[in-house]
């Protein structure tokens, strides 16, 4: 029985928490980074659907140059926000009308292809693509 008592005695448990620290530091930190790149992405899909918003609200209220309207106005609202950049070529970018005859409406329609710069870049590509479109009425 004396055995066993010193046995236990001069067990020491120091380098057991080091160990289970260095085991659980970096699952939390792809966990974090994954947390923090999600919220970046989400805030630039916001941020872009806004933008295709003022786009759109710029272009109906013009009378003249409807899709430079719309564009300038996007690329003003995303300027140095989320890392946001639009590209003004036909396959970033489209401004176009509908009409629905059946109820004599007109629409503007603006739709975008933004390319954003990802915060961490571990689990998505450089750089991510999030598209964004908005429809507003022509009156």
């Amino acid at each position: 029985m004396k055995f066993i008592k010193r046995l236990k005695k001069g067990k020491t448990e120091s380098g057991q928490s080091l160990v289970e620290f260095a085991l659980v530091v970096p699952i939390l930190l792809v966990f974090i980074l994954g947390i923090l790149e999600f919220g970046w992405l989400l805030n630039a899909k916001i941020t872009l659907t806004s933008a295709a918003r003022e786009g759109i609200r710029s272009a109906v209220v013009s009378t003249v140059s409807r899709d430079t309207r719309a564009f300038e106005a996007a690329n003003n609202a995303v300027t140095g926000v989320s890392g946001i950049t639009l590209i003004n070529d036909s396959e970033h970018y489209s401004y176009y009308e509908v009409t629905d005859t059946a109820n004599d409406i007109r629409n503007a329609v603006v739709e975008f292809k933004g390319n954003v710069k990802p915060l961490v870049g571990f689990f998505v590509d450089d750089p991510f693509v999030i598209n964004a479109k908005a429809i507003m009425r022509i009156e």
